[in-house]
This record gives structure tokens, C-alpha cells and sequence, in this order.
């Protein structure tokens, strides 16, 4: 747990900071209430914190990707809260749905000229069908044809080291070259590539880069064997879910009353939307049986592959054409997987000329966009203040199913994202009905908008289409304050960036953070990979609450389990707080420019097991973890800190600063002053437990 201050010193905190503000009346303050009530008020923000997060979290939202219905359903959601505490939602044209456009990379523009014609000598054309035998990759050409000779290239690798060159042996000079997946002996630990791990020769832009400084006309993937049984078992996994889905749906509409018309209706569109889910993904798993890859599975184009078509090739597709050709086949047989074992075991390029077979190809992409919504909920303002706003936002979305930004490579599982960012939008919620009450008997105060952005995860796209469109002119605007992973405080570290945006938001973070105790983090500038960069770019100060990347960030570990509501609710009274102060404050905070060069904060992983406290111009230990690091490098409760490794210690966030770069297992040097010596201890840092 966290130091926190007692009761008594929150209390007198509170009154001294809320009396600063004479706009706050009395009845406003929380520290007039008896501690009971506090409770009473406490639990309930973090049970509304608890349902939401639980909500936005669920399976059955599929991780709330842009490209999933299922971000209509969150969406929906957000609606409802916002309704359901008393916000306007009239704020765009009497709606309260933003549509936004998100690219999400290529997709089909004309099926017909989506083609794959190949040709053995003396016999006849043999066209492959779009999404079953083949399909065109968005990392290679939009739009192009090409025709040629066709020639195997093995793994398509040219490497120094380890030596190893697949074209050695052929001319691929104006030829459509065909290319294995991955690296010779993906799997196999003694393997000159790494083996276990990937390295750059197993990236599909590496291999078409290197194809075309050989003079490809045309590249055809063939996915290797492994990420083909690995890619039909996701398939039908998502198929089994989707099918347990309906079950849970079938069963609840069995339960709805018969007069229960409306939601009767409602529950059989979803069905019927389920139905038609689980028919697409059943095309799906037949094109990953044979290990046909999405369009946009190779990535998306770079400079250097945008210059010719490429194609990922059924596995089959590809045996036959290896099998036709003409020339001789190799020991141990001609096809494919013979091939591969062969390359594999030996690590010796099996590279070949297909002399026989000729192929005529053609791709035809353009720009996928999804279409998905900012929910805008409106707290009017009062009074001379009401013309300027405030905007408190949060995203909602976030990865699915993890095929786009996940950090669990080849891993498609539901990306739930429990604190990206459902903490963050529960977080906005629980705001929106604290700022309600609190503002309610002001005479004058800003208009607050409180937003849930989409598109996020794809660049920013829903806070950046905000401000090219805002409900509320931009220049009235005086303030953003951004929730994004805001539910695993560790340490009782808040960090806070854009304090330095505009003139007194620092000290507006320090009087606020008075009532909580936080041990603040913050960073001046108003940049950094989130939405609040959007408003700050247009001019908009800003603060972004923030408790830190940790290893479950954009992975399906993600999990509701691994929140901290008690924390949570804490850091929501905190912006709670801020918001208020930035509603009343008399004159708007003046925007200033700060350093667009930001490290995202990462929570600490190694431990060194001690707590310090600033006393007397030194940094004391005050307490000591029982057979901790620190403890058996010998340190003792009461030593002052005076250096670690080459860090000079002048306060304790040089202590967690320090502690934050390092690894678990890395040896720490420290020196301590125990009453008149000077001593040098030494330890090794330890995994930090979750």
C-alpha cells in the first residue's frame, strides 16, 4: 500500500485549498461532510468505477477496435452513462455521435482487377480465386500488373552474417519471384538466424526491399507452415467464441418477457449480426487452412516496397506450381515441404528457376476507412464564464482482437484493455458526475464538455478530428484534460504531463494534489502520444493524468482483475478537483510553448525494497522489505542516501528515477551516511511482484 496522509491531515488540507477558491461555497466542500458520508460517497465512485471499467473490459466488447461492430456497443454504453448523469446530448446537431473517418490501412477497390492467372508450358491458364487461393498485400503497390517467369527464392535472404544468400544461384531479374515466410529454422534454437527469435531478414518489407534489388517484377509470400495451423486454430477459436456468444444471446432472449417487444427485436438483430459474423469468419478460416494472409497481414507499404505488386499464395497453390516445373527435382523431393525441411536442416539455400511456368498477376487497392464516433456529453456553464469551455476527454477504443498494435506478436486473443483505456473513460464518467455536483451551486463557471474519443489507437484520429471540427469554438476552449491508464497506481506515483503548458496549471496541480497526497510526477510539456497533443497543438493548454506503461500494455493480459479501484477512485477525486478549479478560475490559464521531445513514463520493474522520505535536506530510509535487496546489501532504516551508483540523491524522485532505468538483476552501488560514516553497500535488484 502506498503512504498516504491520515485522516486528519486530508481534512485540514482540504479546507485550507477549497478556501483559496471563494467561488466554492460551503455546501460544496467535502470536508464540512462527516466521515461517514465521505465513505458513503467514496464507495460509490468506486463501485460506478468498478461497473464501467467491468463493461468497457468485457469479452464480449472484443477489445473495442474501430474496425469491430463491437464499438458501437461501448459506444452505446457511453451514451447512456452520459444520459443517465444528467449531461446534455445535443451537442452535435442534437446528437451526441462525432463521426469520424479512420483509415485501417487497404482494402479491395475492384475485384476484377484482383487477379492471378499462372501457366505451365503446354497446358492451360489456371486462374486462382480472389480470397482463397490468393490475395494482394497492402506492402507492396496499390495499383499494378506484372507478368513473367516464375522463379523460387527459398526465404528470399541475402545475409552477410550469418552467410547465406538465396539468390546466389538464380536471375530474378525481371522474374515473379515466390519467397517462404520467416527464416531458415524459425523454430530451431541453433539456427545461424536467431532460431527462437526473429531477426530483420524475417520481415516481409526486408524480403520484398531485397527481391527488388534483384530486379522482381512481382513477390509471392508463401506463409510458412507453423503461422499457418497457427493462423487456422485463431480462426477457429474467434468462430468457437462467436458461437458461445450467440448461445449467451439465444439464452437471454429465451428469458425476455413476450411483451418485452423492443428488446425482443433488439436481441434478434444482434443474433442475426452474430450469424453473419461467424459466416464471414468461416471464408476466413478456409483461406488461413491453406495460409492465404490478409490484406493487410504483411503490414503496411514503406518506401522501399512501393514499387511493385505483392501476393500472399495458398501453400497448396504454391506445391503445384513448385511440382510442374520442369526442371529436376531436388533429393528428397520437389515440392514444398520438401524444400523447406531441405533449407531448414541444412541451412543452404534450395533456391530454382521454375523454367516451365509463367504467371500473370494484377492488385487493385485503395484506402480502408472505418467510420466511428466521439460521444460528446455537455455540462452547461453559468454566469460570465459560461461562454468559455473546458473539455475533459478519454479514449474508448483499443485494439480487438490484437491484429493491429498489440505488443503479443501473432497473438489473436481479446485485447480487453482494462486500463487502456477503460480506467481512463470510467475515470471521465465518475468526473462528469462529481463535477455535476460540485458545480452545481456556483454562480459562474465554464461550460465543460466531457468527450470519449475514438480512433485513438490509430494516430489520434477522433481528438484531431474534434478540433478540425469542434462543437465549441477552440479559441474559447481555455483548458483539456486528458485520462488515459489511469488504473495501476503504483507507488502512489502520479505522473501529470503538460503542467508547463500554460501559466499557473502547475500550481492549480499542487494546491489540488493537497486533498490526496499524490507523489507527483510532472512533466512540463503538453506533447506526448495521446489525445490532449491534439488540443495542445491548436493552442489548448493541457494536463494528461497518467499512472503508466506496465507489461500488460496492449496485450491481452490487459485484465479487469488487475485494477486498482481504491487508487483509481483517488486519482478521479484528483481530476475531479482540477477540473473544478479550471472551471471557476477567473482569468483562463495562458498557453505556453514547451518541448515537443517526450519519453512516455514506464512503471518500475525491479525492486529494490525500501520507502524514503525527504527529512531535514536528506533522504532517509524508513522502512526496509524483509529480505529485500536492500536489506541484504545491509542498509538500515534511518540511513540517509547519498549517492547510487554515479546518481547523486537530492529527493526521493531520484531514488524512484534511478530504480525506474534499471532491470531486475542489475548490482546497485549505494552510498549511505549511518550516524558519522560514510559506507558503500551493494546489492542486486529483484523482479518486481504484480
Amino acid at each position: 500500500m502506498p503512504h498516504l496522509p491520515n485522516v486528519l491531515t486530508l481534512l485540514s488540507a482540504l479546507i485550507v485549498c477549497v478556501s483559496a477558491l471563494p467561488s466554492r461555497s460551503v455546501a460544496q466542500d467535502s470536508s464540512n461532510q462527516p466521515l461517514e458520508e465521505q465513505a458513503v460517497q467514496s464507495a460509490a465512485v468506486t463501485e460506478s468505477l468498478r461497473q464501467d471499467v467491468q463493461f468497457l473490459a468485457s469479452e464480449e466488447l472484443r477489445g473495442r477496435s474501430v474496425t469491430d461492430e463491437t464499438i458501437n456497443i461501448a459506444r452505446d454504453y457511453l451514451r447512456d452513462r452520459m444520459q443517465s448523469i444528467g449531461l446534455k446530448l445535443d451537442a452535435v446537431g442534437g446528437a451526441p455521435f462525432q463521426s469520424v473517418d479512420i483509415p485501417v490501412g487497404s482494402e479491395i477497390r475492384n475485384t476484377e482487377n484482383n487477379f492471378f492467372r499462372f501457366q505451365v508450358a503446354g497446358k492451360q491458364p489456371i486462374d486462382v480465386k480472389l480470397g482463397e487461393g490468393f490475395g494482394p498485400l497492402a506492402i507492396g503497390r496499390d495499383q499494378a500488373k506484372a507478368s513473367g517467369r516464375v522463379v523460387f527464392a527459398g526465404y528470399g535472404i541475402t545475409s552477410t552474417s550469418p552467410a547465406y544468400d538465396d539468390y546466389q544461384s538464380i536471375d530474378a531479374n525481371g522474374a515473379v519471384v515466390m519467397i517462404l515466410r520467416k527464416e531458415p529454422g524459425a523454430s530451431d534454437p541453433d539456427s545461424p538466424f536467431d532460431g527462437v527469435g526473429n531477426t530483420r531478414h524475417a520481415w516481409f518489407a526486408t524480403k520484398i526491399s531485397n527481391a527488388i534489388k534483384h530486379g522482381a517484377a512481382a513477390v509471392l509470400i508463401v506463409n510458412d507452415s507453423a503461422s499457418t495451423r497457427e493462423a487456422a486454430q485463431k480462426e477457429q477459436n474467434r468462430i468457437d467464441q462467436e458461437r458461445r456468444r450467440k448461445e449467451g444471446l439465444t439464452t437471454a432472449l429465451a428469458n425476455l418477457p413476450e411483451e418485452a417487444t423492443k428488446n425482443r427485436l433488439a436481441m434478434n438483430e444482434r443474433i442475426a449480426a452474430v450469424d453473419r459474423m461467424i459466416n464471414a469468419m468461416q471464408a476466413d478460416l478456409v483461406a488461413a487452412r491453406r495460409g492465404v494472409l490478409g490484406v493487410s497481414d504483411a503490414g503496411t507499404k514503406t518506401n522501399q516496397s512501393d514499387k511493385i505488386p505483392v501476393l500472399s499464395i495458398a501453400r497448396d497453390l504454391a506445391d503445384e506450381i513448385l511440382k510442374a516445373s520442369s526442371a529436376p527435382g531436388l533429393e528428397g523431393g520437389s515440392g514444398l515441404e520438401a524444400l523447406e525441411q531441405k533449407i531448414d536442416q541444412t541451412f543452404k539455400p534450395a533456391s530454382r528457376s521454375l523454367d516451365s511456368v509463367s504467371a500473370t498477376l494484377s492488385v487493385d487497392l485503395k484506402p480502408a476507412v472505418a467510420i466511428s464516433d466521439n460521444v460528446i456529453g455537455l455540462l452547461p456553464g453559468k454566469g460570465p464564464l459560461a461562454r468559455e469551455t473546458i473539455v475533459v476527454g478519454a479514449h474508448y477504443d483499443h485494439v480487438g482482437m490484437g491484429e493491429y498494435a498489440s505488443l503479443a506478436p501473432g497473438t489473436i486473443a481479446v485485447h480487453n484493455g482494462a486500463d487502456d483505456n477503460a480506467s481512463g473513460t470510467a475515470a471521465m464518467l465518475a468526473c462528469a458526475e462529481r463535477l455535476t455536483q460540485l458545480l452545481q451551486s456556483t454562480a459562474s463557471h465554464r461550460t465543460v464538455l466531457f468527450i470519449a474519443f475514438t480512433g485513438e489507437e490509430r494516430g489520434l484520429v477522433g481528438s484531431q478530428h474534434y478540433v478540425e471540427n469542434p462543437v465549441w469554438p477552440i479559441e474559447m476552449t481555455t483548458s483539456m484534460i486528458n485520462l488515459d491508464m489511469v488504473g495501476r497506481l503504483r507507488d502512489n506515483e502520479l505522473t501529470i504531463y503538460g503542467t508547463g503548458s500554460a501559466t499557473g496549471l502547475e500550481s492549480v496541480v499542487d494546491a489540488a494534489n493537497k486533498m490526496y497526497g499524490f507523489q507527483l510526477f510532472k512533466v512540463a510539456s503538453g506533447y506526448g502520444p495521446s489525445d490532449h497533443q491534439s488540443f495542445y497543438r491548436v493552442g489548448v493548454p493541457v494536463l494528461f493524468f497518467f499512472t503508466g506503461i506496465h507489461n500488460d500494455y496492449h496485450r491481452p493480459s490487459d485484465d479487469f482483475d488487475k485494477i486498482d479501484f481504491g487508487n483509481l477512485t483517488r486519482v478521479t477525486d484528483m481530476v475531479s478537483e482540477v477540473a473544478f478549479r479550471l472551471a471557476v478560475l477567473p482569468q483562463r490559464p495562458v498557453y505556453a510553448e514547451t518541448d515537443p521531445n517526450v519519453q512516455i513514463r514506464h512503471q518500475m520493474t525491479a525492486f529494490m525494497g525500501i520507502r524514503v522520505r525527504q527529512q531535514n535536506g536528506s533522504v532517509v530510509i524508513t522502512e526496509l522489505t524483509a529480505g529485500g535487496p536492500a536489506s541484504k546489501a545491509g542498509m538500515q532504516i534511518g540511513d540517509e542516501i547519498q549517492r547510487i551508483g554515479t546518481t547523486v540523491i537530492r529527493n526521493t524522485n531520484d531514488v524512484l528515477s534511478w530504480v525506474r532505468t534499471h532491470e531486475p538483476g542489475d548490482n546497485f552501488e549505494i552510498k549511505v551516511r549511518r550516524t558519522a560514516n560514510l559506507l558503500t553497500l551493494r546489492g542486486k535488484l529483484e523482479k518486481r511482484s504484480d
